[in-house]
């Protein structure tokens, strides 16, 4: 049975997904689309992604 911690942290995860994904999408369209690339925002969000990603998959591995 899950904690209401780890519910709330497994939320968080799947928002910070959500919302990373949307703005890497929402920078990859305005550089190629509209010509205004935004370099050191699409470099914070990929951080930022890949730091979600990373906590998501240790969240995994530690319930085995």
């Amino acid at each position: 049975m899950k904690t209401k911690t780890s519910l709330v942290k497994t939320i968080i995860c799947i928002v910070l997904l959500f919302l990373s994904s949307m703005q890497i999408s929402y920078s990859l369209i305005s550089h190629f689309v509209h010509g205004k690339p935004y370099s050191t925002l699409f470099v914070v969000v990929c951080c930022l992604f890949a730091a979600t990603l990373a906590s998501s998959k240790r969240q995994q591995c530690s319930k085995k």
